[in-house]
């Protein structure tokens, strides 16, 4: 459930980087000395300032001009320093590709360099991501209230005009797409009542909030929604068994109405395509897009099988594959959000990135022991344990560790932050907490085990191999 990141990595890193620190402190003391570590932006720029005396020739604009370009660079090794923008590629086009490596694969590489320079944008933007996730909400909050409340009210009229077309034609396609339409009522009305619940905490009963509660309604809605398939595999088959219908007349005004369904749908999915990162705006586009498919499929099963009676098996044929659509659709997401609760593991670019920006925090961190990250939800609780000198005063060791808390915390998919602070990084973290799992003796082989347990069997095969020996 939790992962736990390379100690030795971070050690050899953060080594690196303490004997860099201090050949360039060693380089910017002593002038002659012939080190071959190059000096930092920022002992360039101590430097540099010192040199810049009333007495140079000099004029006061190319000063401030240097002291900008200065300030730049400052900036540039604060927000970089390991200097990652430089390896980002610019060019990812299939001809520059085709140049730097003529007998590659192109589809590889440029998805290689292209996942490279996303990793990078996202160590490199991590400082910004709650300011642009504010100002995210801020822009596009209305939009998502909007794709809630407009998809919970567009499934209400659908399902009264699909269930008049149902009835009208009499067709079990059509009654399956009805009996989609209201589960997709009810399920709107779950994921309401849960979007309202977590946007209005209770800190008193709830002390972290109750964003997990989306989690449990997309649950519910997946639930819902494979009873439904179920429920209409059951009445398809028996309608299969009761042979074709005595009324078949195709009536052309329920079919309109379906046609008006599958366009409102239509605009529906379009418009939360593109709010599709945000969870509840997700779940509706993916209700829409089955929706559009199970509908089409429904009308043109519910046409073809009332107009052709040889093909009227067709019919509830149609209206079995798309229960089976349904079922299987909803069951995967279930099973998936199911694992967000139960505390699944990060994956590793997000441990990654959970390394670089608290390696990166403040040179007080010697070492990153422990980087943890597991669902809580559809966000991540997070656990990262840091090393600092002992010597560090708790005043010291309680700012870093705080800020360092709170910059997590900041991540966009963070939900919360923990950071503990140790002396050293050669203990045992099994100590730290009490062990999740029992242990467990070694399994002892299967003969071994049927031996024990059949010692008499065995004896007398022993017996009879020594006497043909």
């Amino acid at each position: 459930m939790a992962s736990r990141s390379s100690h030795t990595d971070k050690t050899d890193l953060s080594q690196s980087i303490s004997n860099h620190s201090q050949a360039t402190e060693a380089a910017s003391r002593d002038p002659s000395s012939e080190t071959t570590v190059p000096a930092s932006p920022l002992a360039m720029t101590e430097s540099r300032a010192q040199t810049v005396t009333p007495n140079d020739n000099i004029t006061s604009s190319d000063t401030q001009r240097n002291l900008s370009n200065d300030d730049d660079t400052i900036a540039a090794a604060l927000n970089d320093p390991y200097g990652l923008r430089d390896s980002k590629r610019s060019d990812v086009t299939r001809k520059s590709i085709l140049i730097d490596h003529p007998q590659g694969k192109v589809k590889k590489i440029k998805k290689y360099y292209n996942r490279q320079n996303a990793l990078i944008d996202s160590y490199l933007g991590s400082a910004d991501e709650e300011a642009l996730e504010h100002e995210d909400a801020l822009k596009n909050g209305g939009k998502v209230k909007f794709a809630i409340y407009g998809s919970s009210t567009v499934n209400f009229f659908l399902f009264i005009i699909q269930m008049y077309a149902a009835v009208s034609t009499g067709s079990l396609s059509l009654f399956g797409t009805a009996a989609d339409a209201f589960m997709d009522l009810v399920s709107s009305i779950v994921m309401l009542i849960t979007s309202r619940l977590a946007s209005k905490p209770n800190v008193k009963k709830f002390p972290v909030g109750r964003k997990r509660v989306e989690t449990v309604g997309i649950i519910l809605f997946c639930a819902l929604m494979t009873t439904v398939a179920v429920e209409l595999i059951v009445e398809s088959a028996r309608s299969l068994g009761d042979g074709p219908r005595d009324d078949d007349s195709l009536k052309i005004i329920p079919l309109i109405f379906v046609g008006i369904a599958i366009f409102s749908k239509g605009c529906m999915f379009v418009y939360c395509f593109l709010l599709r990162r945000y969870p509840a705006a997700a779940i509706f586009m993916q209700d829409h897009r089955n929706d559009i498919f199970v509908n089409v499929f429904g009308l043109i099963m519910s046409i073809v099988g009332t107009h052709f009676r040889k093909v009227w098996f067709l019919d509830p044929a149609g209206a079995i594959c798309i229960a089976c659509l349904i079922l299987f659709s909803w069951a995967s997401t279930a099973f998936e959000h199911m694992w967000y609760l139960v505390g699944k593991t990060a994956p590793q670019d997000f441990l990654n990135k959970l390394v670089y920006v608290s390696v990166t925090h403040d040179p007080k961190i010697l070492k990153i022991d422990t980087a943890r990250a597991y669902h809580a939800g559809d966000k991540y609780y997070v656990e990262v344990d840091v090393v600092m000198g002992q010597d560090e005063r708790l005043k010291t060791t309680h700012d870093v560790a705080e800020r360092l808390q709170r910059k997590l915390e900041g991540l966009a998919d963070v939900e919360r932050a923990f950071v503990h602070v140790d002396y050293d990084g050669l203990h045992d973290i099994s100590e730290e907490h009490k062990p999740l799992y029992s242990p467990q003796e070694a399994k002892v082989p299967l003969m071994e085990r049927m031996k024990e347990k059949m010692p008499f069997r065995h004896r007398e095969k022993a017996a009879q191999e020594d006497v043909i020996v």
